[in-house]
C-alpha cells in the first residue's frame, strides 16, 4: 500500500488555490512558481475557507480577514489567526500532485 494518494494534477491549481481531499481531510492546494503547497482547507481564525486568498512573500493570505500562513510550515503569521493551520506532505510527479497520507 503506497504512503503517497494522487489528489489533483499540478496544471489545475489556479492562483486561488484548490480544494482536495485526503481521506476525510479537506485539503488547499497552493502552488508558488513551481513548487506546490498542502494546508488545512480551512482558517484557524473562523474555520472559514481558504480557498480564493492569494500568495503573500512565504505565505497564504486567507481571503476572509486577511490571516496568512506559512506555506513551509502552517505557521500563524499575521492576525488574526494566532493558531496554525495543518500543512501535508507533497510530492509532484509527472504533473501529478500527491499527498503522503496522515500517520504514515
Amino acid at each position: 500500500m503506497s504512503d503517497w494518494v494522487k489528489v489533483a494534477k499540478a496544471g489545475d491549481i489556479g492562483p486561488a488555490g484548490l480544494y482536495a481531499l485526503l481521506g476525510d481531510e479537506e485539503i488547499l492546494l497552493v502552488r508558488k512558481g513551481e513548487s506546490v503547497y498542502a494546508l488545512a482547507y480551512l482558517c484557524s481564525h473562523q474555520d472559514m475557507e481558504m480557498e480564493g486568498g492569494h500568495c503573500e512573500d512565504d505565505g497564504w493570505v486567507c481571503p476572509h480577514h486577511g490571516a496568512r500562513f506559512s506555506l513551509e510550515t502552517g505557521e500563524a503569521l499575521s492576525m488574526p489567526a494566532i493558531e496554525p493551520v495543518k500543512r501535508f506532505d507533497v510530492k509532484v510527479e509527472e504533473g501529478e500532485v500527491y499527498l503522503k497520507e496522515p500517520g504514515a
